[in-house]
């Protein structure tokens, strides 16, 4: 038998109604906040994640899925959602000045080859958000207080948010040279004896050696006086917006775009639910424009594993307002007639298709959690009737054909 491949996974039934029913809640808040929503290609030129994410991030250079075309292009899946954003409002012409500040969100699929785990996966789901325009500390406490109002709204109140300012510029090579400094005196994994040289930032970030850092340096003391004051207001509206939060110098991310505040909402057992910051350079390196932007992001599938781990769920059970039992030929033949009439009515309905004994067809009612039996026989429809037994109250009753609907809906 041939199976899904390794890192994937099938959503069925109410796996699906609750994936469902958090993409709503999302959108409505979303809406709420005048964000308009973007679909980009499921793949693009690999160039632009090189450039985009970075060529030493391990999204680049380990779990991308690449492959070339019949003209021999390299193209990759899509990894991550602001790269293909960013080329999207490059392309489409959207950083002109009337269209400012451009408020985006995206669900789409993406595409790493990790490791899988439990709420990580090789191709998941994500929703994220992006806006571009002005390098705004209010703006930027909006953004963060759409990730807040997301979780509210899913019943997930018991976070943190973790919140670190990176730094830029020659501040941000006066930071290298010391931080490397500092971790020589460490014993570091294989990994990480790379991204020393490469990318020291990333090694604060690491899963390995991560917890041997608590005393290093805090770059928010490099900062300099223009971003500080950036932070400092960025704080003070977080708190007029009445966001807690935590500042956190091992926050770094793990994407190279990121050039300023940097944030992750972590749950009460520390394991970070979305995360996101400033990328006021990606616009200008792939596209030579200046335009300031931040964003965040979550992978659905994690966000689906905390809330079961929270014991809540999004999606009210299933049921049907009707299950329809034909006892004859004839009888099922009226069935279907019936079962139009009643989904034109508004109605979720369904019969029994499988000629099942009538025990168990009212099995098979339970298993819909029917509100009502409908049971149609020869002698009912000699009589213009049906036989509509209430799941509920358990009491049975003949109706007239053209009283159904009417019975059933007064009985919702």
């Amino acid at each position: 038998m041939i199976q899904k491949p390794r890192g994937t996974e099938d959503l069925i039934e109410a796996e699906v109604k609750e994936f469902f029913a958090l993409e709503m809640i999302i959108r409505n808040i979303v809406d709420l906040y005048n964000f308009s929503e973007i679909r980009t290609p499921i793949f693009e030129s690999v160039d632009l994640f090189k450039r985009g994410v970075g060529q030493e991030t391990d999204v680049v250079s380990k779990e991308m899925y690449t492959f070339f075309d019949k003209k021999n292009r390299e193209l990759a899946l899509r990894p991550e959602g602001t790269a293909p954003t960013v080329r999207a409002i490059l392309e489409n012409k959207l950083y002109i000045n009337e269209k400012l500040p451009l408020k985006l969100f995206y669900f789409a699929s993406m595409f790493r080859y990790e490791r899988p785990q439990s709420g990580r996966q090789r191709q998941f789901n994500q929703f994220g958000v992006e806006v571009f325009g002005p390098k705004s500390s209010e703006l930027d406490a909006e953004l963060m207080c759409v990730a807040v109002n997301i979780l509210n709204a899913i019943g997930i109140e018991n976070h943190t948010v973790h919140l670190n300012c990176l730094v830029n510029d020659e501040q941000r090579k006066k930071y290298i040279i010391d931080l490397k400094e500092y971790l020589k005196s460490f014993d570091l994994c294989s990994d990480c004896q790379t991204r020393i040289e490469t990318n020291p930032l990333r090694v604060l970030d690491c899963k390995v050696d991560g917890d041997k850092f608590v005393d290093v340096k805090d770059m928010k003391d490099y900062l300099s006086d223009e971003d500080k004051q950036y932070y400092d207001d960025l704080k003070k509206d977080l708190e007029n917006l009445g966001i807690d939060y935590k500042e956190d110098k091992m926050l770094v991310r793990g994407l190279d775009y990121y050039t300023g505040f940097v944030f992750e909402i972590k749950d009460d057992k520390g394991s970070t639910l979305l995360g996101g910051g400033r990328y006021d350079k990606l616009v200008n390196e792939l596209g030579n424009i200046d335009l300031p932007a931040a964003g965040f992001a979550f992978g659905m599938e994690r966000m689906i594993l905390a809330l079961k781990n929270n014991n809540i769920s999004l999606s009210p059970q299933s049921s049907l307002d009707a299950y329809v039992i034909g006892l004859s030929k004839k009888a099922k033949q009226f069935a279907n007639i019936l079962l139009l009439m009643l989904r034109n009515a508004g109605l979720k309905v369904d019969v029994d298709f499988m000629d099942r004994s009538f025990k168990s067809a009212f099995k098979q009612a339970d298993k819909y959690n029917a509100k009502n039996i409908i049971i149609i026989g020869d002698n009912e429809l000699k009589e213009n009737v049906v036989v509509i037994k209430n799941q509920e109250t358990k009491n049975e009753k003949k109706v007239k054909f053209e009283d159904i609907v009417k019975t059933i809906i007064e009985g919702k």
